[in-house]
């Protein structure tokens, strides 16, 4: 005759049950936490966890599918308007305080969503398990929720994690990295099947150490994703693609030899990807104030001036360019082609990082010097540098009346940078702009170039979805046709213009930035944005002046300001690792790692050792009635390797018993249970007599053995390894 178990008593909480409830009731923390005040976070943690534990008890009861799901929403809808009514009733607030009545109203408001959502969500999964894929996704996008702020190397949001990490010394990035992890874990316990949890603990410290693994190999081993920055001016990349890996690297971490031949050419192109424009690719620190006089800051890393019959590219000659540098430092170098420093130009020093690759390193307005600086950070900062820049000071409207070029070009060098196409529509269209000159002007070079700069600011329209790549002449195409392009079309058509009324003029390529960007302080930040392509002037005793195109009619949505949180973030990150450095050697700045991976390790250990402790001693209550007999006696054996009482090598079972008794008499009773049913013995011990047994031999333990040594013996994470 068989007997009839309730659904009550058939079912049994497992260990993997509660885990899953635990996992969800996360999930709607962290997406919670930004959204309401401290009774919502509580009232949602709560409602998540009753919600999904309780689905799991439901399914095991007749209930069926699509009437439990028409009452969770229902019951979604009527939570919602009750806790609304809270709040816009007067009765209630004039009773309890607007204040509490807020509070109240959150957290009625968020256990009202969050239970019969999860209670919904876990009693479809537990039904029909194909379903279990809805749940990874609630975490999955809770987790990418919260921490989406951070894409485009925006590394100090979200401000809740930026913040406290900066406060405290850290990089943010480790953190994200962190919390990514944890969400991994989140979305491996729902994955975890029931008949696994004596494999539980096993799954989730392979984990921990795939985890731990990760963040060594992304710190030490300088693997942590870089923001993506836009490369379409060919400004990005890594300069030794190609060289012999057995370069010697430099004091920085930086390794010699020449650039890739990436930027040789300034293409034209019909769609200009502009993805990328926020994400920081450098950080600049100023050492002294500075005020440029077009205000813009123009970093110069490259320059086109030869005219090879199409357009512009880099100078293949000796000679010409000298300004440029042509790659990253090995040690320190002067430029000699830096202008004098005059009262038209004084020195200035940057100190560069570089948080992607770039091609060239670029600079300042005029470099003079630049030195390799030891990089602090390799995770963070791909390369640093210091330069010293004779910056311009002269403002243009006491620039004019200087002559062009330098009194020292050989003819052969006049001739490269007034090189020209030989399309008779330049000269014709720079001759008929000269005409709206003063006529005291009309032979001033920089009146010259102004007058062009101000037609094709009028007259240009700012797009980069232009349509003139394909043409002979690009530049051409542009400026005799729709005046429909971006940088570079402007950039080349006034370079041309120039160049047309015999002045010497090229196109410079690096990243342009607002003088207003700067926030009052002392760090630039370089975003991906910022890319840029200028013409540039040749003025004697000046140098090459810039004389950017400001279009003032554009098809494109302007660039938003940057985050000036992330850019002094950053500024004081460089700065803080530079104190850091010069205190000692390169072990200063890994110390702090250490310390963190230390902890990491020390919270890794505790958790496996308790979570495995703790499984074990809840087994009896939580598993089923056919393991009833080894996990009771399991649990006796751990509470009494706690106390110090443990099985010896080579002792039977039945004479450990009997040593113990003095411990705990009803031990004995227990060992016989157990040997019985684990020997194949056909009577079954009933379950609760066997937790009976159990729960005496705890008393009896706890009768003979003083407080404080059962305090220890249950602190100590890994007694239970003692247990044989």
């Amino acid at each position: 005759m068989t007997t009839k178990t309730s659904p009550l008593q058939s079912f049994r909480p497992t260990l993997v049950s509660f885990l899953r409830a635990l996992v969800l009731a996360a999930a709607a923390l962290i997406t919670a936490w930004p959204l309401t005040v401290g009774t919502g976070v509580l009232m949602a943690l709560l409602g998540a966890f009753l919600g999904a534990l309780s689905a799991d008890r439901a399914a095991a009861t007749p209930l069926r599918l699509p009437s439990t799901l028409m009452i969770s929403g229902a019951a979604f809808v009527v939570g919602v308007f009750a806790a609304r009514f809270l709040v816009t009733t007067s009765l209630f607030a004039s009773v309890v305080g607007p204040v509490n009545a807020l509070w109240l109203s959150e957290a009625a408001l968020w256990l009202a969503m969050t239970l019969p959502f999860f209670f919904a969500l876990r009693f479809l999964a537990a039904r029909k398990r194909l379903f279990i894929v809805f749940e990874v996704l609630v975490i999955a996008g809770a987790v990418a929720w919260s921490l989406a702020a951070h894409r485009e190397g925006m590394i100090h949001r979200p401000y809740s994690i930026g913040d406290w990490a900066f406060t405290k010394g850290l990089d943010p990035v480790l953190l994200l990295l962190l919390l990514g992890i944890c969400g991994l874990f989140l979305m491996a316990a729902l994955l975890m099947s029931e008949n696994r949890r004596r494999r539980l603990v096993l799954h989730f410290g392979a984990l921990a150490a795939l985890a731990l693994l990760l963040l060594v190999v992304v710190r030490v081993g300088d693997v942590l994703p870089q923001p993506r920055g836009g490369d379409e001016l060919g400004l990005t990349g890594d300069p030794n693609e190609g060289e012999d890996e057995s370069d010697e690297e430099n004091e920085g971490g930086q390794s010699e030899g020449d650039p890739s031949d990436q930027m040789d050419d300034l293409d034209f192109r019909d769609n200009y990807n502009s993805s990328g424009e926020q994400a920081p690719v450098a950080v600049v620190l100023l050492h002294d104030e500075y005020s440029p006089p077009p205000g813009v800051y123009y970093f110069r890393q490259t320059a086109f001036s030869q005219y090879n019959g199409r357009r512009l590219v880099q100078a293949t000659r000796d000679g010409v360019d000298t300004d440029i540098m042509s790659r990253f430092p090995s040690k320190p170098e002067k430029l000699a082609a830096a202008p004098v420093l005059s009262d038209k130009r004084e020195a200035l020093r940057t100190t560069m990082g570089l948080m992607i690759d770039h091609v060239r390193p670029f600079a300042l307005d005029s470099p003079a010097a630049v030195r390799p600086a030891r990089n602090p950070n390799p995770v963070r900062f791909r390369r640093v540098f210091d330069v010293l820049s004779h910056v311009q000071t002269l403002p243009y409207d006491e620039m004019i009346g200087l002559r062009p070029g330098d009194p020292d070009w050989t003819r052969e060098e006049w001739a490269f940078y007034t090189d020209a196409p030989s399309d008779p529509r330049y000269k014709a269209l720079a001759e008929r702009l000269m005409q709206m000159l003063r006529e005291d002007y009309k032979r001033d070079p920089l009146a010259q170039a102004l007058a062009i700069k101000a037609y094709l600011d009028q007259e240009g329209i700012y797009s980069r979805r232009s349509k003139h790549a394909g043409a002979e002449d690009p530049a051409g195409s542009f400026l005799f046709g729709n005046l429909t392009g971006y940088c570079v079309h402007f950039a080349h058509a006034a370079t041309y213009l120039m160049r047309a009324q015999g002045l010497p003029a090229r196109v410079a390529a690096g990243y342009a930035i607002e003088e207003s960007a700067r926030g009052g302080g002392s760090t630039l930040m370089v975003r991906g944005g910022d890319a840029h392509a200028w013409p540039e002037l040749y003025l004697e005793g000046v140098g090459w002046v810039v004389v950017d195109l400001a279009p003032e009619q554009t098809l494109d949505e302007p660039a938003g300001p940057p985050d000036q949180t992330l850019q002094r973030m950053l500024g004081e990150m460089m700065r803080e690792d530079f104190q850091e450095m010069d205190m000692s050697d390169e072990a200063a700045f890994s110390w702090s790692f250490l310390k963190l991976i230390g902890l990491i390790l020390l919270f890794g250990a505790l958790a496996v050792g308790y979570g495995v402790k703790f499984y074990r001693a809840l087994a009896p209550f939580f598993g089923g009635p056919k393991q009833l007999y080894r996990s009771a006696y399991r649990a006796s054996l751990d509470r009494l390797a706690e106390v110090g009482v443990r099985r010896r090598f080579g002792e039977s079972r039945e004479s450990f018993s009997q040593r113990a008794t003095q411990m705990a008499p009803s031990f004995s009773q227990l060992t016989e249970h157990h040997l019985q049913q684990a020997l194949g013995s056909q009577e079954k011990s009933p379950p609760r007599s066997l937790q009976e047994l159990m729960i005496r031999v705890q008393d009896e333990i706890g009768g003979r053995v003083p407080l404080w040594r059962r305090l220890a013996g249950f602190l100590n994470p890994y007694s239970w390894l003692m247990a044989r």
